[in-house]
């Protein structure tokens, strides 16, 4: 009998290049105002996720366009210009 892992899509993790989520970004809705702007930076499968209020929290790649941070989903836009999260905020690529 063989057991087959499931395939999951490997990112370039040693390319230096970042996933498509991975960038600068503002608040556009449903956030605390502050100066600190939001950003998502991958490394592997791992996501640094910096809030509004300049805290940076860690979570995981879900796909290239999705994370999971803050206990809650981004998925990136279709145009691949803003984050939607899953409580309704909303952030703009700078």
């Amino acid at each position: 009998m063989i057991l087959a892992a499931p395939v999951v899509p490997a990112l370039a993790a040693n390319s230096g290049s970042q996933p498509p989520i991975a960038g600068d970004y503002l608040c556009a809705s449903g956030c605390r105002l502050t100066d600190a702007p939001p950003s998502v930076e991958i490394i592997g499968q791992d996501a640094h996720c910096m809030s509004e209020l300049g805290g940076i929290y860690y979570g995981r790649l879900l796909t290239d366009r999705s994370v999971y941070c803050f206990n809650k989903t981004g998925v990136l836009s279709d145009d691949g210009t803003r984050i939607l999260w899953s409580d309704g905020a909303i952030w703009r690529r700078r």
